[in-house]
């Protein structure tokens, strides 16, 4: 089953609006003959993609492991339990049930009434691979919007960013390697209105000279394949193989522009290529309802087809989010030896996260990674629900 959650990590994101799931199918013997990833919607699930590999041989004898219970709708595709009994496999094995509408887990039993054998492995041991995997798809239709990661880099000491103006460069290369990858893999990034006014990013997945290495420092080897596999991903969008992958989309929150702003900031997002949105921020509306604003922009995100999403934020936005309880997850760099006086003669701009730190996990949250890079400590925190 790890063997088949490591497979769901090509997934993860690529497969978006549906949940990212993996297989492997394994002889009598304990030979793994084949192993599936769930392709971009409208393509293979993980179950035919792993079956499709192996159409002259015989299965009566076979297991295939799979970390979601198997379809037993017809969608974009027909179902998985049908691919699983035309080729009479003996045995699946399954990690996590399915309880989604399409599915309500009928297919347990279905597959029992073709004579399949069913084993169910306790979800739990596999965690941090289904909070990375499946749970986004889950998370989604559960809440009706995105699972939402905030990410920032603050100083030593806290801060996010100068009482005025923009921050400037906080955290080294190697973040800004991890930062291309989690864009990656959340397949949509949302700059809010300070960064798109003050920094006006780009937000495209630009990975450096660190494509290697990210085993050491305290990841996990799981988390570690995950981000490696952003960048097979990003080199699969160069070489133009767009039907296998969901390329990476920007997001804009911003104030309304004068018609010639407009118009630069469009040329200048359309020549970077790849899909964009924009949002419009009227201050006036949001400060009277941020939370309700924010929802209906999620949601708007979700009905494009985005499971999650990354957002970079400075101190005020990232605030609001999280006292709103916006914020599924947070990732951060931490600067070593750059302190807000260092960098702005000044103590610079922090939030109720980023000023906690020092004494430990902040309430609500939990570490999931943490890691050394040559110039930063990098945290991975979800929230706990």
């Amino acid at each position: 089953m790890r063997q088949a959650y490591q497979a769901a990590i090509r997934a993860v994101g690529n497969s978006d609006p549906n949940p990212a799931v993996g297989a492997v199918v394994v002889s009598q013997d304990g030979e793994i003959l084949a192993r599936g990833t769930t392709q971009r919607a409208g393509y293979a699930h993980a179950e035919r993609h792993a079956l499709q590999q192996l159409t002259s041989r015989d299965l009566s004898a076979a297991t295939i492991y799979v970390t979601l219970e198997p379809c037993c709708h017809h969608g974009r595709t027909p179902p998985c339990v049908d691919a699983i009994a035309e080729k009479q496999l003996a045995r699946v094995v399954i990690s996590e049930r399915d309880f989604a509408a399409e599915v309500m887990g009928r297919s347990v039993q279905l597959l029992e009434s073709k004579g399949i054998s069913v084993s169910l492995l306790e979800p739990e041991n596999f965690d941090k691979e289904a909070w990375f995997t499946t749970d986004p798809f889950f998370f989604a239709r559960q809440y009706n919007r995105p699972r939402v990661t905030l990410k920032w880099a603050q100083t030593s000491d806290g801060a996010l960013a100068p009482s005025v103006g923009p921050s400037g460069p906080i955290s080294g290369a190697q973040a800004a390697f991890m930062t291309a990858a989690l864009r990656n893999l959340h397949k949509c990034t949302l700059a809010t209105p300070g960064a798109v006014k003050h920094d006006a990013p780009r937000l495209t997945v630009r990975f450096g000279q660190f494509e290697q290495g990210f085993a050491y420092g305290g990841l996990s080897s799981f988390f570690s394949e995950l981000i490696a596999a952003q960048v097979s991903g990003a080199s699969m969008a160069q070489q133009g193989e767009q039907t296998q992958y969901k390329m990476p989309a920007r997001a804009f929150l911003a104030a309304p522009q004068n018609p010639i702003e407009r118009g630069e900031f469009y040329a200048r997002q359309t020549s970077l290529g790849g899909e964009f949105h924009t949002f419009a921020y009227l201050s006036a509306e949001w400060r009277g309802d941020f939370a309700g604003r924010m929802k209906f922009m999620l949601e708007e995100i979700n009905r494009k087809g985005y499971n999650s999403i990354l957002i970079e934020a400075g101190p005020g936005f990232s605030e609001l989010l999280l006292q709103h309880d916006l914020v599924d997850a947070v990732a951060v760099y931490r600067a070593r030896g750059k302190t807000a006086h260092q960098l702005w003669g000044e103590p610079g701009r922090r939030n109720s996260f980023s000023a906690a730190l020092d004494q430990g996990t902040p309430a609500g949250f939990e570490l999931l990674e943490q890691a050394g890079f040559s110039e930063d400590d990098f945290y991975f925190f979800r929230r706990v629900r």
